[in-house]
């Protein structure tokens, strides 16, 4: 079955399975319709004295339903209406004289708007069916229809668009398609002999000797059990799991292997087939037809080729990839902890007992260096291997489509996105906090030119033989790397002789192997510097600028001998300070983060408001392409997070007012430019265009704001509000947007007015104390108080640690530190430093949000009649239920626009998940 017959047949199936419900849901839309008509003879009955009886009639009618939305006597309506008691009562209203009129014709409205709202939910059950049937058939999801070929021949979804897009994208499709295969079929000489000298006079220390032979034992051993240690059903469930998790497999193996999952008979065959691949493994190759490549396109505009092996071959790389990954990575984080690792050493025992008892027993476990060191450990070294084998990343590092939702949270927890997002928090924190200790800062950013395509083979099986890997697994990594390709389109097959394939867990393990011995140089040529790496994106910065330009000097030896290249167009450095010749060592070119560029005379991140304008540009281009509702919807969210990612994400306490404002402002930039050219003028925002195209092809008017917002479960369109993002944080009780005297919304001037309200508010908020390029010169004018607090309690025994005799006076009489001692710990001792260095890297927190009573009631009521969606309420749907809330349960009488239980609900988790398929 070709992939394209197997994709079609999957997206008919699903077809068939949410029309079933639909039709369900049809019906009972228009038994309803029917049955509603109480309302009209209720509304015949409405005179004066035929109220009791119209109450009876629109009760009967509630009761008598038993489709959804169907209620009983125990259920209450409208949140006030006990129906079970409704009888009792309006027997009373029969025979009371003083019974009030007012009251009855209170139940009558409740009873009227609880049909209206019924009504009101099935014709927005209709709506969700036609947006679902749309999107199911427009193609706008990679899951549910092929995906254009990109060969010449093909029009694909392109055909929709301009010609020029179509040439553009087509030509820059072509143009890295060439490129790449310029890199991929011709061998790069490599010098062996001189990367082995380089290596043995990197390794020549009695210490790093010491840790190289250690490792290759370790390795050794390991390669001899891995070849003969069975593949049990377990390693089977999580290869595929691995694969899952990655962009390897198209949409017909995906499947395919889902279904593995539910079926343990194919799972003990699989692993039996796995385990006899494993003990013939030094005979393994590809197959001699060779493996199809396909190109990509991702939201960054880069194009990229996948290959496409068969599912057991993918299983049994996997899970080898994963093994090595799990094996080196041990190996290699024991060579960094060890005393091979050039690093600031703790000091001598007497000197740490001094230490901590002139400074009220701080220990430096707090210190802004045992920070840094944690963070180095835990998110910049050797990250991309997995550190066990059932944690599965991402080896992609395009198009992270999750929300910057904002949190706290562990760096174990901490995703790709987010640890970028703390690389970019850790330089700004640095280089205010250099410029304010020394008055310099020097920084260097980089990465490697068509690092994956681009990595010879004779680097990646030198360096693996260096490290100890045994010969039979760098034969085998030989033959995983001669891959014989076929582009799509083309019978041509060829073997490449260079660069390693996307996404497979082994081109990981060469990648970070061969830039490992980068961060091993620069630690030991630049008197210990620590490179920041993600994957092949590359950071250096110190205060010492000589130190960098050395790192730098080392990083371009290094690549020239295993036959790398640095990407020009992102290579860049910037430094801080007085006029220095060492700064000639740097780099030409900016700094640059996603959208933002570092400012060399600010000395912080500014927005490229250009480099915005094309994304822009490529946004509208792309949404325009869709062909469904829901496919926009889904196109806009993933670039909106996109936006947000690259100018930051969420903004830690480090960055200014400044960059707070700027980020405002540019997301409104985009809302405006995305629908600046709408032919109906007054069409100027996200819901305004929604709600245009929702009454042309559906023709639906009078929908709630929080319609658009609100989750798809719940009958929603879940559209994203990026800018709510922002606003929503708040830094010391303040909303982070108004920080600073102009409003970052409005551009309200904030500085004049109420003087008394300005002189309350300075008495509460030192804003100097707070203000990020501040933080460290004012802690540095704290040092003296603290300094002469802490010498004072010393000098006269204070805390009573010095009296003669006690365990804790090694030399009662000693003098306490001078001020210049003291104010060299800042960095290496002294938590008060430690703890302004973390709180820098710290996010802000949410502001939280009350409900109207109306949403309250309605919220406690949706919550034990529907758990799945409104039982968790994170701070975004808590937002949006504040903002939105009271307008839905208005118009559908609660916070579901439908009944849940009418929702294909596999269907919603399908959208959630489903990869938009971007126009070629």
């Amino acid at each position: 079955m070709s992939s394209n017959v197997a994709k079609s047949s999957y997206g008919q199936t699903l077809h068939f399975i949410t029309d079933i419900k639909l039709q369900e849901l049809e019906k009972q839309r228009l038994a309803y319709q029917a049955h509603a008509k109480v309302l009209e003879q209720a509304k015949a009955l409405g005179d004066e004295g035929r109220l009791i009886e119209k109450i009876e009639t629109l009760a009967r009618g509630i009761t008598s339903w038993t489709g959804s939305g169907a209620i009983d006597n125990n259920q209450i309506v409208g949140g006030k209406l006990q129906l079970g008691n409704l009888e009792f009562w309006l027997l009373q209203a029969r025979h009371d004289p003083s019974f009030s009129r007012e009251i009855a014709e209170g139940w009558a409205q409740t009873l009227e708007d609880h049909i209206r709202h019924t009504m009101m939910r099935f014709d927005s059950a209709k709506l969700f069916g036609s947006l679902f049937n749309e999107w199911l058939s427009s193609g706008d999801s990679v899951a549910l229809a092929p995906q254009a070929e990109l060969d010449s021949s093909s029009e694909g979804a392109s055909g929709a668009q301009s010609p020029s897009f179509v040439e553009v994208g087509r030509k820059e499709m072509h143009e890295q398609k060439e490129k790449f295969t310029s890199l991929v079929f011709e061998e790069h000489p490599v010098d062996t002999k001189a990367l082995n000298e380089y290596l043995e006079d990197l390794f020549s220390s009695d210490q790093a000797s010491k840790a190289l032979e250690k490792l290759h034992k370790e390795l050794k051993n390991f390669g001899y059990h891995l070849q003969r240690k069975p593949i049990t059903h377990g390693d089977v469930v999580i290869a595929i799991n691995g694969l899952l998790a990655s962009d390897l497999m198209d949409e017909e193996k995906r499947t395919t292997l889902k279904a593995f999952q539910d079926n343990w008979t194919v799972i003990q065959e699989v692993s039996s087939v796995l385990s006899m691949r494993m003990a013939s493994i030094e005979s393994w190759t590809w197959p001699k037809e060779g493996i199809p490549v396909e190109f990509r396109r991702h939201l960054n505009g880069k194009y990229r080729a996948f290959t496409d092996p068969d599912i057991i071959d993918a299983l049994l790389l996997h899970h080898i990839g994963v093994a090595w990954q799990v094996k080196l990575k041990q190996a290699l984080i024991r060579l960094f902890d060890s005393k091979a690792w050039i690093r600031q050493g703790p000091p001598h025992h007497d000197e740490r007992e001094r230490r901590t008892q002139q400074l009220q027993r701080e220990s430096g476990k707090a210190s802004i260096q045992a920070e840094r060191e944690k963070n180095q450990r835990e998110l910049f070294f050797l990250t991309q291997l997995q550190d066990h084998a059932n944690v599965h990343k991402s080896y992609d590092d395009g198009d992270d489509y999750s929300s910057n939702a904002p949190r706290n949270t562990a760096n174990a927890a901490l995703g790709p996105a987010q640890v970028k997002q703390k690389l970019l928090h850790i330089m700004t924190t640095e280089c205010y906090l250099n410029t304010a200790l020394h008055g310099t800062h020097a920084t260097i950013c980089s990465d490697l030119e068509w690092f994956g395509p681009s990595l010879p083979h004779a680097s990646i099986l030198t360096i693996l033989d260096f490290l100890g890997m045994p010969k039979l697994w760098l034969s085998f990594v030989q033959a995983f790397l001669s891959t014989p390709l076929r582009f799509i389109g083309e019978s041509e097959v060829r073997v490449r002789k260079r660069g390693t394939p996307i996404s497979y867990s082994l081109s990981v393990l060469c990648g970070e192997a061969v830039i490992f011995i980068m961060d091993f140089a620069v630690n030991q040529r630049a008197n210990g510097l620590f490179l920041h790496r993600m994957h092949d994106d590359l950071w250096l910065w110190d205060a010492d600028v000589k130190k960098v330009a050395a790192g730098w000097a080392e990083m371009n030896k290094y690549a020239a001998l295993v036959g790398l290249k640095f990407n020009q167009e992102k290579t860049g450095s910037a430094y801080v300070g007085p006029k220095s010749e060492d700064a000639a060592g740097l780099p030409g070119g900016d700094i640059r983060w996603g959208f933002l560029r570092f400012d060399v005379e600010e000395s912080r991140f500014v927005i490229d408001q250009e480099n915005v304008g094309k994304h822009i540009v490529e946004m509208r281009r792309q949404l325009a392409s869709t062909k469904s509702v829901f496919g926009w919807v889904n196109t806009y969210n993933k670039y909106m997070a996109f936006f947000l990612r690259n100018l930051g994400g969420t903004p830690a306490n480090c960055f200014g007012q400044a960059h707070i404002s700027g980020v405002v402002t540019t997301l409104a930039r985009i809302q405006r430019e995305l629908f600046s050219d709408s032919s109906n003028g007054d069409v100027v925002s996200v819901v305004g265009y929604l709600r245009k195209v929702i009454k042309e092809r559906f023709s639906v008017t009078d929908l709630p704001e929080g319609y658009f917002y609100f989750p798809i479960a719940s009958g929603g369109l879940e559209l994203r509000n990026t800018m709510l993002e922002i606003l929503a944080l708040q830094r010391d009780n303040r909303p982070l947007a108004s920080w600073g005297s102009k409003s970052a919304i409005f551009g309200e001037d904030k500085s004049a007015g109420d003087s008394d309200n300005n002189a309350n508010a300075s008495e509460t908020f030192n804003e100097s104390e707070y203000t990020a390029e501040k933080k460290f010169p004012k802690l540095m004018e704290n040092d003296r108080q603290r300094y002469d607090t802490l010498k004072d309690v010393w000098d006269h025994d204070k805390d009573n640690q010095r009296k003669y005799g006690s365990r804790n006076s090694s030399n009662p009489k000693e003098k306490f530190m001078s001020f210049e001692e003291y104010t060299t710990l800042r960095e290496s001792w002294l938590s008060p430093w430690g703890e302004s260095y973390r709180h820098m890297l710290g996010l802000p927190s949410v502001r939280s949000v009350s409900f109207v009573p109306k949403v309250e009631e309605a919220l406690k009521l949706t919550q034990s009649e529907s758990p799945v969606i409104w039982s968790s309420l994170d701070w975004y749907k808590q937002w949006v239920l504040s903002m939105y809330g009271e307008e839905v349960v208005k118009k559908f009488g609660g916070l579901d626009a439908v009944d849940p239980n009418l929702i294909p609900v596999g269907m919603v988790q399908l959208f959630r998940t489903s990869r938009i398929k971007l126009d070629q």
